[in-house]
């Protein structure tokens, strides 16, 4: 397993024209001071530090996606969202039928 380590200003630099300007994760654009630098499959889990395995990222998704491979951090945002759709679907439903309960009203505002 590689060691997390510092890069230099001119890795930085490389990263952020591959990504031209953009969170890999998200899409939003990134100004290059707040930019962090996300190992694409991460060194807990047999990354490295090869150009290859990084991506710009803005803070937060990058935060969000933690030691996850792209394709566990995508499934899990998948598997929130479906939840979530099926929450409100629940939701609907039983307000059609006038089945909600005062708990049940707050679930969706």
């Amino acid at each position: 397993m590689s060691k997390r380590r510092k890069f230099t200003y001119r890795e930085k630099c490389e990263v952020y024209a591959r990504s031209n300007g953009r969170c890999a994760i998200c899409g939003e654009h990134l100004q290059f001071n707040k930019m962090t630098i996300d190992h694409k499959i991460p060194l807990s889990k047999g990354g490295t530090n090869a150009m290859s395995n990084l991506q710009a990222a803005c803070l937060s998704c990058n935060r969000s996606k933690c030691d996850m491979t792209p394709a566990e951090f995508f499934g899990k945002l998948i598997s929130v969202a479906c939840n979530s759709k099926m929450q409100i679907a629940k939701y609907c439903i039983m307000k059609m039928f006038g089945l909600n309960t005062k708990e049940e009203r707050g679930v969706v505002a």
